[in-house]
Order: structure tokens, then sequence, then C-alpha cells
């Protein structure tokens, strides 16, 4: 059990650090990350912000690589985390 706590205190840690960089986005990839929390592919949040999907993925890549991630995955946890450290109280807006 000590072990599954402190792996979930290191994810934290790591949600934190990376979401602290938020802030360094530009607006385009702050976009970008926005959408990819929907879970929308690559060709749908093209389509949304009228870009090619190469473009998307060159914003995905810079992204994964400024926030210090290795998957939409977790660039999406980061960007949840972002907010809810953000939401007075601890509720979502």
């Amino acid at each position: 059990m000590h072990g599954t706590i402190t792996a979930v205190d290191a994810t934290l840690d790591d949600l934190r650090t990376s979401a602290s960089r938020i802030d360094s986005l530009s607006g385009r990839q702050a976009e970008v990350l926005e959408l990819l929390v929907l879970d929308l592919s690559n060709q749908e949040v093209a389509a949304r912000l009228g870009i090619t999907e190469r473009t998307v993925k060159a914003h995905v890549a810079a992204l994964m690589d400024r926030l210090g991630v290795d998957s939409r995955l977790r660039l999406a946890m980061v960007a949840l985390y972002e907010r809810m450290s953000n939401c007075p109280c601890g509720q979502w807006s």
C-alpha cells in the first residue's frame, strides 16, 4: 500500500510541475491543449481550428516537449490538473 501512495504522490508532483508550465504556452498551443482534453483526434482539432493535421501534430509534439510529458493522455491530465487547481474551493467550472 505504501508503494502505491508513493507512486500517486510522484504522479501528482509530475502533474504539478507540468501544469506550472502551461502559462508559457502560445495561444494556439493552449487552444490545441484544450481540444485534446475533449479527446479529439488530430483531424478533428485541425478542422475546429482551421489548420492542417500536420500543424496539429507539430503543436502536440511541442506541447509534450514543453510540458515534459510523453503522451496525449498525460497532456490531458496536466490540463485537467491545472484547471482543477485553479477552481475556487475545488469546484469545477
